[in-house]
């Protein structure tokens, strides 16, 4: 297919932050919005770093996607990726009741450590779960039931969050373009709180265009930092 250059002026620069528990869905989340492929084997993450452009009303903006690792041992070196963070996705397993649960016990805490001020979105991950018979079997077995959808919400509410969003990088590429597409709403304020606004960001004193509906495009990715931003 041929590409489509971005030739819009650059409206601003959003970083975004992936945390959450070992193998709830982040990673997965950005390979499919890069490669439009779900990745067929576990290959755990230490960090990585992306790069994305989507178009909001024939302006640009560009998406500096950081993937973190949820391992207990990088614990003291995880807190540098959210120096200058404009939004956290707080990212769990809607079938791994522990992943929920570390979202509060954890996750929030180390958020509001390092960067009190910043933006999160809570994301329900592996959706397509919910119905997995061998998935129900394991977590009846356990006396448990996967996190629904209200569940999420409440979470949601009390981590203060701008939204709760679901996914399923397995089933659904839509609904991985979608929390990205609002997670860029969110940085930019156009996004609607579910809960009490929070206090400005820096990003929203640096804008000079506030877009009004956006369409998120399909990205080019590159490790680092990509020299530039293609469209497919």
């Amino acid at each position: 297919m041929k590409e489509r250059r971005l030739t819009q002026p650059l409206v601003a620069r959003c970083k975004l932050v992936l945390v959450g528990d070992v193998q709830c869905g982040k990673t997965a989340m950005l390979q499919v919005l890069a490669k439009d492929s779900y990745p067929e084997t576990y290959v755990p993450t230490v960090f990585e770093n992306y790069t994305a452009c989507l178009e909001l009303e024939e302006q640009r903006v560009e998406l500096s996607l950081w993937d973190t690792s949820g391992s207990p041992y990088y614990d003291n070196v995880r807190p540098l990726c959210y120096s200058d963070s404009d939004a956290v996705l707080l990212c769990f397993d809607v079938s791994r009741p522990d992943s929920f649960d570390g979202a509060l016990k954890k996750w929030k805490t180390e958020i509001l450590d390092f960067c009190p001020s910043t933006r999160i979105l809570l994301i329900g991950c592996k959706t397509d779960l919910r119905t997995d018979v061998c998935t129900l079997m394991e977590l009846s077995n356990q006396k448990q039931t996967p996190i629904s959808h209200e569940q999420g919400s409440s979470m949601a509410k009390q981590l203060g969050a701008e939204a709760y969003l679901e996914c399923s990088a397995f089933t659904s590429e839509k609904s991985i373009h979608s929390v990205f597409r609002t997670a860029a709403l969110a940085c930019i304020n156009k996004l609607q709180p579910s809960t009490k606004p929070s206090p400005a960001r820096r990003l929203s004193k640096r804008l000079l265009f506030l877009p009004g509906k956006s369409d998120l495009l399909s990205s080019t990715f590159g490790k680092d930092k990509a020299k530039g931003c293609s469209i497919m």
